[in-house]
């Protein structure tokens, strides 16, 4: 399958340098991306769901890690005054 997008020159440019970083061609770098989209997309499906289904927020979900990441934090750096 086959697909034209238009991109503007300064978005071509550096999706080119990252190919070439690579050591691919600008249309495979491209479909890579797509894939790890797709893939990330399925991964992320039944987490997804769950949240829906019990209704939390973004805001929930970023008030929640950002708990987890104080306590972790808090954990590794005891005697630090926060």
């Amino acid at each position: 399958m086959s697909i034209v997008i238009e991109l503007e020159p300064e978005v071509e440019t550096a999706l080119e340098r990252k190919a070439s970083a690579k050591g691919l061609s600008l249309n495979d770098y491209i479909e890579e991306l797509v894939r790890k989209e797709i893939v990330l997309d399925e991964i992320l499906a039944p987490v997804r769901q769950q949240f829906a289904e019990n209704g939390m927020t973004e805001d929930d979900l970023d008030k929640f890690f950002n708990g987890v990441r104080q306590k972790v934090f808090e954990e590794r750096y005891p005697k630090r005054l926060y």
